[in-house]
């Protein structure tokens, strides 16, 4: 089996959901309150480091791919996770 070594933020997660939500990198930006830039960027990134890419560019935004699609459902699991933990040691103290 391969050995994946992936290094992304919690951002990148953030910014992949965003733009999947919206359809767009532009709309992705204005309701995270980046620049689109920072979105594409950090999205081409977590491509890179995937190996795959998750969303088709076109004029009017983005779609996303079989890929994306299979991510996103991943990346949001992931993000819940996070939340739930984070929401469990606040509880502790």
């Amino acid at each position: 089996m391969a050995r994946c070594d992936l290094h992304f933020e919690y951002r990148y997660l953030r910014y992949f959901i965003a733009a999947a939500k919206h359809g767009s990198f532009r709309k992705a930006g204005i309701a995270l309150g980046v620049q689109e830039s920072s979105v594409s960027r950090r999205i081409r990134d977590l491509e890179d480091q995937l190996g795959a890419s998750l969303f088709q560019r076109h004029n009017g935004g983005a779609r996303l791919t079989f890929a994306g699609q299979r991510f996103r459902r991943k990346a949001e699991e992931m993000l819940r996770h996070m939340r739930d933990s984070a929401q469990d040691i606040a509880a502790i103290g």
